[in-house]
């Protein structure tokens, strides 16, 4: 196939038909929690794959899983499965995941335009929550497989598409069930991820710990009667700042980490530490009984995750035994295990030919590196010892995901289903 007449097509591509599928998708809110609109969007996405000749299976979570989520959530998890079979010896499974992080109201910047409209301006920029993460791969998806029929194109893998469900929220997403269940086939393609000339080796795992310090309530202007749970948590903060330096001075032994952005510093990948969320009292003449603090720890592949709840639960017995709390309760949640990609697969090797053909870059300008966002691909990774795992989506660095004015843009969308199209159709 003449690589010109793809370049062609694409580029021809009306952007009026590009937004059509872009505002049906953006305009379902799948913010999770809840989560309460899957239907609705399994509902609009199933018609174009059916068009497209795929085999449709909707796949539910069971619901004593779904129990195990620690969110409130709403509605079934519903898991759409389409399946072609083009007649080749290799499988491909491309993921995406329905659910959004639900939009802010707060702060000092705000939305420039409805964030569940998909507005494009004039630049070419396209507005809305989920464009990024993920919902615009999925429409480059959908027009990269119409262009493959309308040019007669063939395919080199058999091909299965996923859209699952919680991924923002980890514990049973629908694609660590999927995996269970078998419906996931020969190497992922998670297009989740940016446009640029990056390759993600490694994630990162995440571990939430609810940490709930216990003390007695009192009147404040007769505080010694009582025990402040706030102030009492104070060493166990103390000991977990200490920890916080000794974990992210750690570096993984051979994954690469993005740049130190505003520095110079190169750093291997590094395990987080954060103190996110701290809640305590609930009015000023009473002394607060409860302090309940939520840590986010995110786990490198490099370490043992009994290691990581095991030094984090020492530190807050230190601070306890520091203190005159009458208890704490801690609570580990692993929402996500980290994973790692073989650089050398073939499929992953394919994909930075790609790219190289595509953005017409050097090989050495393609950087490796280990994301420290987690994702549900870890869980299929576990599940199914796999290592063939190809994260590349079409937004940017700059494309502020999970935040206010998410985007991506329109030419960024025409280089992805020209790499998407390259990538499966295309002899190296």
């Amino acid at each position: 196939m003449n690589l010109d007449k793809i370049y062609e097509e694409v580029d021809n591509l009306d952007p009026d038909s590009i937004m059509e599928i872009m505002k049906k998708l953006i305009s379902v809110d799948t913010t999770v929690p809840p989560g309460c609109t899957y239907r609705d969007y399994v509902d609009i996405i199933s018609p174009y794959f059916a068009e497209l000749g795929f085999t449709l299976e909707e796949v539910l979570v069971p619901g004593e899983l779904v129990k195990q989520i620690p969110y409130p959530l709403e509605g079934p998890r519903i898991n759409l499965v389409a399946s072609k079979n083009f007649g080749m010896d290799k499988d491909i499974t491309f993921y995406g995941h329905m659910d959004v992080v639900p939009v802010s109201d707060k702060g000092g910047k705000k939305w420039r335009f409805p964030p569940f409209a998909a507005t494009m301006t004039e630049s070419g920029k396209i507005f809305g929550r989920g464009t990024a993460d993920m919902k615009g791969a999925m429409v480059c998806l959908i027009l990269a497989l119409q262009l493959i029929e309308k040019l007669n194109l063939k395919p080199k893998y058999n091909i299965t598409i996923l859209n699952c469900t919680d991924e923002e929220i980890g514990v049973w997403p629908g694609v660590r069930y999927l995996a269970e269940q078998g419906f996931v086939n020969g190497t992922v393609f998670c297009m989740e991820g940016i446009v640029n000339p990056l390759i993600v080796i490694g994630t990162a795992g995440t571990l939430d710990v609810k940490v709930e310090s216990i003390g007695k309530s009192c009147h404040s202007g007769m505080n010694f009667l009582g025990i402040n749970a706030l102030e009492e948590s104070i060493p166990i903060l103390n000991e977990l700042m200490d920890l916080k330096k000794k974990v992210e001075a750690r570096e993984s032994k051979k994954i690469p980490g993005l740049p130190q952005f505003g520095t110079s510093e190169k750093r291997n990948m590094t395990p987080m530490f954060n103190l996110d969320i701290i809640q305590s009292g609930n009015k000023s003449n009473i002394v607060p009984d409860l302090c309940t603090l939520t840590i986010n720890r995110r786990v490198i592949p490099d370490e043992n995750i009994e290691d990581v709840k095991k030094e984090i639960a020492e530190a807050i017995d230190r601070g306890k035994s520091k203190s005159k709390l009458l208890d704490v309760r801690t609570t580990f949640i692993y929402d996500y295990p980290p994973m790692t990609v073989d650089p050398d697969n073939s499929d992953i090797v394919r994909m930075i030919r790609v790219i190289m053909e595509v953005q017409n870059v050097a090989k050495e300008e393609i950087k490796m590196f280990g994301a420290s966002g987690s994702t549900d691909m870890g869980f299929v990774s576990e599940i199914l010892n796999k290592d063939d795992i190809i994260f590349y989506g079409v937004g940017t660095l700059r494309s502020n995901l999970h935040g206010v004015n998410e985007f991506i843009r329109l030419k960024d969308i025409r280089l992805y289903i020209k790499e998407l199209i390259i990538f499966l159709c295309v002899d190296f």
